[in-house]
């Protein structure tokens, strides 16, 4: 019996052994093992799960009319409503006398026209007699009148850009003339807006130009004519405006407030603005940009216009040597007045590229990154048709 036992224990002894053995061989199951080798099948439906958007929409965010007193000067008849029009598919006749549509209709349109002497021109094409009473409307006036639209779209661009546009043609806000344009702009939008379809946005350009150095603006409402129509766009000259980003972003606050609304800005054209888009020193306080700066810049402007008729603005081969591509399509001879020449030190603060970096060390030192931007493209064109498909362009200016 003592032997049985003593064998007995010598099996029990040798199956421990054995299966301690296999179960060092095989390792220890643990739960990311186990999901790991059961997984569970994907489903049918490649949709499942998906919670985002994948449907890319396209349009123009940067569109003029005849409202805008330099596309009126270079011959653009169309207004707001056939701009509108156009861009949801229908044809409609350029200012050419040509008939023009689109290949597909656009998902969305602004119409930017600038807020500066807004609905100007039109007036002063027809004639009317307050601006013909001015010498230097009726200079302009003629100037159209004799195939001189294009000297005299420089001539107002200019006189605008340094101060010297004739205080008594200027279209103020708070003027009935002025107020007129806004609200036909505004019933253009709401008539031609179809959920679902189309979105015409309602939208401005705030054109600061100071010394021809270019920061301008797009503003853009994400409201109805309810709402954007309890404001006038805010301008550049004074009192009733001002040329420096910080006050314009005092009135996109004081808007919202007012409304409860909603509206950014997307700032173009840096190539054009000799050093001073994306700024570390402010050029209208030739300080440091400071933590206001930086933290409101960073709420208005989220996106970037990067590219359009006036020079793709991302980089340039002078920041970016090794980038055969950073030479495409520029315009940097100057400002846009083309009154102060390019030098390569202002480079750095016009470009987007350049200004992500300046961004990041921005933020290292105020807690902001203020040129932390989503990039789009626009046209800027000055037709009243946003057309730029290399068959069917419709140019820049007419």
């Amino acid at each position: 019996m003592k032997a049985l036992l003593q064998i007995a224990g010598v099996a029990v002894t040798s199956v421990t052994i054995t299966f301690t053995a296999w179960a060092q061989d095989t390792g220890v199951l643990d739960k990311e093992k186990a999901e790991a080798a059961h997984k569970r099948p994907p489903a049918y439906s490649p949709y499942v799960g998906r919670d985002y958007p994948t449907r890319p929409f396209f349009g123009d965010t940067h569109l003029h009319t005849s409202f805008s007193m330099d596309a009126g000067a270079f011959g653009a008849r169309i207004g707001p409503r056939d701009a509108y029009r156009f861009a949801r598919g229908e044809e409609v006749t350029a200012s050419s006398g040509q008939p023009a549509k689109l290949s597909r209709p656009l998902d969305f349109l602004v119409v930017a026209d600038h807020s500066d002497n807004m609905g100007f021109f039109p007036d002063l094409f027809a004639g009317k007699p307050e601006l013909l009473a001015d010498p230097t409307g009726r200079k302009w006036y003629d100037m159209i009148q004799a195939g001189k639209g294009g000297e005299a779209a420089i001539e107002i661009i200019v006189s605008f850009s340094h101060g010297t546009f004739p205080k008594d043609l200027m279209y103020f806000p708070g003027t009935r003339a002025y107020r007129g344009a806004w609200q036909e702009t505004i019933a253009a939008a709401e008539r031609y807006n179809e959920p679902g379809r189309f979105t015409a946005f309602i939208g401005f350009e705030w054109t600061s130009n100071t010394n021809g150095n270019n920061l301008h603006r797009n503003v853009i409402f994400r409201d109805n004519g309810d709402k954007a129509g309890q404001v006038e766009p805010f301008t550049v000259y004074p009192p009733m405006g001002s040329d420096n980003p910080r006050d314009l972003w005092k009135w996109m606050a004081a808007y919202e407030k007012k409304t409860d609304g909603n509206v950014l800005a997307i700032a173009h054209n840096g190539n054009l603005s000799n050093g001073t888009m994306f700024p570390i020193i402010e050029s209208f306080t030739g300080k440091p940009v400071d933590r206001g700066y930086v933290e409101q810049r960073a709420k208005w402007e989220r996106l970037y216009e990067t590219t359009q008729t006036k020079g793709t603005g991302e980089s340039h081969p002078v920041l970016s040597p090794n980038d055969e591509f950073a030479s495409f399509e520029l315009w940097d001879k100057g400002n846009l007045d083309g009154s102060v020449a390019k030098t390569k030190d202002m480079l750095e603060f016009e470009y987007a590229r350049s200004a992500l970096k300046t961004g990041l060390k921005l933020e290292r030192d105020l807690g902001t990154n203020p040129y932390r931007f989503g990039l789009i493209g626009s046209s800027d064109a000055h037709t009243g048709l946003a057309a730029m498909e290399e068959d069917n362009f419709c140019d820049v200016h007419e």
